[in-house]
């Protein structure tokens, strides 16, 4: 290794690394589950027609495998420095398209939720996540207790995730936070 890890104590790491394998699993099924949903995605970001259904049929298993590899021991480097590049590459892929003022699902997998900057934002400070997984583990084990923090903390982040999306797609409807919460105006 050309330079050295920062160590940090097991517990965060392996909580950083246990969500991106739930996140990673999660949106290589929902793209399994509807394919051809998910080459109607790629099209809509401009990806060659030729090329559509080799990608739809290559990004499910890559993101499975990088969410097995996350989860595995000595190869979690390796796994999180995937989760690193195919964030950075969705967040390219989003931020070019909103740039250029174009509305179009993400393509994260399960209900439409348009590309946004919160979109953007969330996949560069997930990336970021990617760079605490891949951190080397302090000389601490791993007890019992910890895995089970590790567990609930993933049960956590992936509650947090799902609610995040579901408040960014009332805000893309127009409804904004009023409509989940009541208006105060009436």
């Amino acid at each position: 290794m050309p330079f050295p890890l920062p160590s940090f104590d097991p517990l965060p790491v392996w909580i950083a690394a246990a969500a991106l394998a739930a996140l990673f699993a999660h949106a290589a099924l929902a793209k399994w589950a509807d394919l051809a949903l998910f080459e109607q995605q790629l099209s809509v970001y401009g990806v060659p027609a030729s090329t559509v259904p080799a990608l739809a049929r290559l990004l499910p298993p890559l993101e499975l495998s990088t969410a097995l590899l996350l989860v595995a021991g000595p190869w979690r480097p390796l796994g999180a420095g995937l989760a690193a590049a195919l964030l950075l590459l969705y967040a390219g892929a989003m931020g070019y398209h909103r740039w250029r003022g174009q509305v179009l699902d993400c393509g994260c997998g399960g209900e439409p939720l348009p590309v946004s900057w919160a979109l953007v934002l969330r996949n560069l400070g997930l990336a970021a996540l990617a760079g605490l997984a891949a951190s080397g583990l302090g000389a601490r084990p791993m007890a019992g207790v910890d895995m089970a923090v590790v567990v609930a903390a993933t049960a956590l982040a992936a509650l947090l995730y799902a609610a995040m999306n579901q408040l960014l797609r009332h805000r893309a409807g127009g409804r904004g936070l009023r409509s989940l919460f009541g208006s105060s105006s009436s």
